[in-house]
């Protein structure tokens, strides 16, 4: 009798798995549903061409300024733009520019790096300048980058 006393002192001092461990049946389950998920998402629709893998980008060729003019020194139209304006007049490539992040004005020259990417939206009070001294009687300042 003392042999069982033992064992089961023994058997309700054993810690227990804090989860149940999964049936392998389960376990292959789930692998097959992921893996026909994966497939599902990446094969093309029934009845469409089969895509071909997309070729390696190849890296642009660095781009090259030439040394010129600077905007400012490019003469500016008979009119000019004093206030700035909406649409750009032949020869007025300064983009004015108002930070969304602290509404800050900026202007930009060609060659500088966000002026590529810059977009002008005259309803957000944002404007064309001929030159840079038109662009600082506004009110703008010169982008640092």
């Amino acid at each position: 009798m003392k042999s069982k006393d033992v064992a089961h002192r023994v058997h309700r001092w054993r810690r227990r798995p804090r989860f149940r461990t999964p049936k392998p049946w389960i376990v292959l389950a789930l692998l097959i549903l992921a893996t026909l998920l994966v497939l599902r998402r990446v094969s093309p629709p029934p009845g469409a061409p089969p895509q071909l893998p997309a070729p390696l980008l190849k890296p642009e060729p660095a781009v090259q300024i030439l040394p010129g003019p600077s905007p400012a020194a490019v003469e500016s139209p008979i009119h000019g733009c004093p206030q700035g304006c909406a649409q750009p007049l032949p020869g007025c490539v300064i983009k004015g520019n108002i930070s969304q992040r602290n509404g800050e004005r900026i202007y930009h020259l060609p060659g500088q790096r966000w002026y590529d990417s810059t977009v002008i939206s005259p309803e957000r009070g944002e404007a064309w300048f001929c030159t840079e001294a038109e662009a600082r009687q506004n009110g703008w300042r010169k982008a640092k980058v």
